[in-house]
Parts: structure tokens; C-alpha cells; sequence
């Protein structure tokens, strides 16, 4: 067994206990479990595969107290699971950390309804923890919006139109991809605007695997938030606009020149994970354009 094969049990471990640290902690589990999927489910090049493991491995290096197995005398109780899907229901009431609480929940929900044995109170209460968290932000994240908060459905429509189905979402996630300016800190404030666009893409893949799993209800309110992110990810100051990333280095995510690093930002696993489901989505004539659009975002990736 090589080390990819043990990411999903290392990854919700490691989201679980986590949450005392804070939900972005969160991320270094989630991108774990990005590693294993993106194996189960593309037919990877040897490249990818270690450029993933290097990767992983530096995240348990850094916090191996996270990872250490589980304690094998607890037992599990599926329908704990419960909680979890109440922790994603309890984020789907408004958007909250660019929709966080579905990025990663919905990735640990994948992993439960796999690997039902790893359904243990530890377990769950770690993600609950997280998921509680994820609904909590600092109302000044976006450029000029004092509170976010306070930004509806009603307030977007002119903006982004509404979108009924996930495919539709998914090429709206694809065209917001045009324009990737990294992050800056203007007045003391620091803006995620890489960031927050990049978020689009793993916020929008979490509504799709629930479309899957079929819980319809948070899918649709889930899609209202969606909509709300992006008109929020537009507001940006002209300026910034002269660190636009205008050609990647590469433009298939497969591309040795980007596996070839290894990350510090979780996001390097989950982006590529979550980008090559939704780009199965899209008509084969789309994909080329998208795809070399999502290389924008990986070309800034650290």
C-alpha cells in the first residue's frame, strides 16, 4: 500500500482534531482527503501521485499530533453522522468564510459515508467543532463592503443572474476564473481575492457532490450563497489589477511543472481536486479554455 491509500482515515483524522485549533486548520485533513480522491477517482500520472504524497507529507510533519491514528477501542456510531449534515445545514442559512463550512464538510461527509467505521464520537465532534466555526468571519472580508453580512440574493440579482442547476453554476465557476489577482493588503486590511475566487471553485464542487448524495434542500439554498460569493469576489479595487495574472505558467493541471513543488498552502491539493470534477462537467470543446483558466490560480499557488 503506498502512502496515498492511507490519506482518507490520516485525513478526516486530522480535520477532526483540528477544530481546536480553528476551522482553517481544517484544511491540512481536507487536503489529505483532496490526495486520496483525486487518486480514486482521475487516472493520475506517477508525477502527480508523489508531487501529492511530498505534499501531504510535509502538512503531517507539521502538526503530527493531528494524525496519529485513532484509537482503535472507540466505537463507531453511524448515526452520529447526523450531527455532521446538521453542522452543513446550520451553513447553508447564509454565507459564511466564502463557504468553508461546505468545502470542507462535504469532503468529510465523502470520507463518513465511505469509511462508516471512522463515524466515532471523537470523530464528530471535532467536525461539528469545525463546522460551528466555519459560520463565524469578520464581516470586513470583502473590498469594499463594510459587512458582508448583510448582502442578499435581492442585493446580487442585477449582478449574477440566478442559476437553477449545477452545471449552470459550474460555467458561471469557470468564467469568474478570466480574472486572478492575488492577495494584497490595502490599508492595514489584508483581501483574499485569488483567494476568494479560487474558493468559488471549491465551494461550487461541495454543492455538486451533495446534488449526489442527494440532499437537494441544501443544494439549492447552498447555490444562493454561491451566488452572493461571487458578486462579493467582483469587488475589487481597479489598481489591484496590475498583479492580474495574465498567462499561467502551464496550462493543464497534470503539468510536471507544477507537481514538481511541494505546498504549504492546502489549497494546492484541493483546487486541482475539486477543478477536475467540475471540469468533467462541462461539454469536451469547454474544458481546454477552463482548465487552462484554473492553471491562473495554480500558477500563484504556494
Amino acid at each position: 500500500m503506498r502512502l496515498l491509500d492511507s490519506y482518507l482515515e490520516l485525513g478526516i483524522t486530522g480535520m477532526a482534531r483540528a477544530a481546536v485549533a480553528g476551522w482553517f486548520d481544517g484544511h491540512y485533513g481536507a487536503a489529505l482527503l483532496a490526495g486520496y480522491y483525486m487518486n480514486q477517482e482521475h487516472d493520475l500520472p506517477e508525477h502527480v501521485k508523489e508531487g501529492i504524497e511530498r505534499t501531504c507529507e510535509l502538512y503531517r510533519e507539521l502538526k503530527p499530533e493531528w494524525f496519529v491514528p485513532l484509537d482503535q477501542e472507540e466505537q463507531a456510531d453511524p448515526s452520529l453522522l447526523q450531527h455532521v449534515i446538521d453542522g452543513l445545514r446550520n451553513n447553508v442559512k447564509q454565507l459564511r468564510t466564502s463557504g468553508h463550512g461546505l468545502a470542507l464538510g462535504v469532503m468529510a461527509l465523502k470520507a463518513l459515508r465511505q469509511r462508516p467505521d471512522l463515524i466515532r464520537p471523537s470523530v464528530v465532534d471535532g467536525l461539528v467543532t469545525l463546522l460551528q466555526k466555519t459560520t463565524e468571519d469578520r464581516p470586513n472580508r470583502y473590498w469594499g463592503i463594510p459587512n458582508y453580512f448583510e448582502i442578499s440574493v435581492e442585493d446580487v440579482k442585477a449582478e449574477v443572474a440566478p442559476y437553477d442547476t449545477t452545471l449552470e453554476m459550474t460555467k458561471r465557476i469557470f468564467d469568474e476564473l478570466d480574472t486572478i489577482v492575488p492577495g494584497r493588503t490595502i490599508e492595514g486590511v489584508h483581501y483574499f481575492f485569488a483567494g476568494e475566487v479560487e474558493h468559488n471553485v471549491t465551494h461550487g464542487h461541495a454543492l455538486t457532490d451533495l446534488e449526489r448524495f442527494g440532499y437537494h434542500d441544501l443544494v439549492q439554498a447552498g447555490m444562493a450563497n454561491h451566488r452572493i460569493q461571487m458578486y462579493l469576489d467582483r469587488q475589487m479595487p481597479k489598481f489591484v489589477l496590475e498583479d492580474e495574472v495574465r498567462e499561467p505558467a502551464f496550462t493543464e493541471i497534470f503539468s510536471p511543472a507544477y507537481w514538481e513543488k511541494t505546498y504549504t498552502d492546502p489549497h494546492a491539493l484541493k483546487v486541482p481536486y475539486a477543478a477536475l470534477d467540475l471540469l468533467k462537467r462541462l461539454p469536451a470543446e469547454e474544458r481546454p479554455a477552463a482548465e487552462r483558466s484554473v492553471c491562473k490560480l495554480l500558477t500563484i499557488m504556494v
